[in-house]
């Protein structure tokens, strides 16, 4: 029953330290560059709530491979939100 557990805690680790760090080539392509044109702000919301309700599940379960994957996961998916936005404006600024 101990073994079950820890590989069931070592697959989930993975699969959010994966899915979790799938955002950071995408930001740092949007700070290195300041374009986002191509990235949707409503792919960026609907996920950033989703990572939420997974977070508030994590925490309802107290299970910290959710907790921690999906806190980040938010984060770095608000970022992203936050470049979309500024980055749009500093664009308009250099085409004037």
């Amino acid at each position: 029953m101990q073994l079950d557990t820890l590989f069931v805690t070592i697959v989930g680790s993975m699969a959010a330290t994966l899915t979790t760090s799938s955002f950071v080539p995408q930001m740092v392509k949007a700070y290195r560059t300041k374009r986002m044109q191509d990235v949707s702000p409503y792919l960026m919301a609907l996920f950033a709530s989703g990572t939420t309700l997974w977070l508030a599940y994590g925490i309802f379960k107290s299970d910290w491979v959710i907790i921690i994957a999906n806190a980040l996961g938010t984060a770095f998916n608000l970022v992203l939100l936050y470049m979309k936005y500024a980055y749009k404006s500093s664009r308009l600024d250099e085409a004037r």
